[in-house]
């Protein structure tokens, strides 16, 4: 008897201990960002001040029954993780059919308008014949500009890019940062990108210029665009994104976050967004 004793107690405290460790990690939050400003700013001197480095850590200091914990990686780390089921989110993300096989999603947490062209305000008047603006009228209208990438954009601008076969393109040219692309750009070494309004807001205050650069949205997506936290599909992703959602339900919540977002927008993109704000908080936030 003694010796099953002697065996069945340290079982017992070392499934006690075993369930502690679950219980613990089950209340921590690891955070992924990648270097991407304005969305994260991890250096310069804008650093901690990206639309999702103000959202993330508005959702995070409200979500005090968990540890929160931040690491750097990339897009392609972000979906690798949430195939793999490991208990990592992310403070932004898009809601699409695609993606929602992997993670779960929280309400909005702000709406953005969706990427468009970037070109100097030197060049504008020179294109505002091809209003409404499309990829395809830009790519055939001036063969003689080049079109600088660094990532794919989304649903619509995508299939332009392939249609135009873009990698063997000799209109577009790949390029390896989003950095490089907007030098090449404020330096006139490519005529265009593609991007969001706050990206060109970003690279003018950081680049200093004499043509800032503006942002001409297009036909061949949608307008715009809601951005949620996502979390991977498991039990302990449903369970955050649920915490989440209470704390979004908190008008207070909501103001923090589009402050943050519309420090990166100039007064006519914080306008076009009045509405779509509008019809998020209605449909969501009744």
């Amino acid at each position: 008897m003694r010796r099953l004793l002697c065996f069945f107690i340290p079982l017992f405290f070392l499934a006690n201990a075993m369930a502690a460790t679950e219980k613990k990690e089950e209340n921590v939050i690891t955070w992924i960002q990648w270097d991407d400003p304005p969305i994260f700013i991890l250096s310069g001197p804008f650093v901690g001040q990206g639309l999702l480095d103000v959202t993330q850590k508005v959702v995070s200091t409200r979500l005090r029954q968990y540890i929160h914990k931040t690491i750097e990686g990339t897009v392609p780390r972000v979906l690798k993780e949430g195939e793999k089921k490991s208990p990592i989110c992310n403070a932004g993300w898009l809601d699409t059919p695609q993606w929602g096989k992997i993670f779960y999603f929280s309400k909005p947490v702000f709406v953005i308008p969706s990427n468009g062209i970037l070109i100097s305000s030197k060049h504008v008047e020179e294109v505002a014949k091809l209003r409404p603006y499309s990829l395809q009228k830009f790519l055939d209208a001036k063969p003689n500009w080049k079109l600088g990438v660094g990532r794919l954009y989304g649903e619509g601008i995508d299939e332009v890019l392939f249609n135009n076969n873009y990698t063997k393109n000799p209109k577009i040219i790949t390029i390896s940062t989003s950095l490089k692309v907007h030098e090449m750009l404020h330096s006139d070494r490519i005529q265009y990108t593609l991007g969001y309004p706050f990206e060109a807001v970003y690279y003018n205050k950081l680049l200093k210029s004499d043509h800032e650069v503006e942002y001409l949205p297009l036909t061949d997506n949608a307008q715009f665009v809601n951005v949620v936290v996502a979390c991977p599909k498991t039990d302990w992703g449903k369970k955050v994104i649920e915490d989440v959602n209470k704390v979004l339900q908190d008008p207070k919540v909501l103001d923090e976050i589009k402050a943050g977002v519309d420090r990166w927008l100039i007064p006519r993109d914080r306008d076009r967004l009045t509405e779509p704000r509008r019809a998020m908080r209605e449909k969501f936030y009744k």
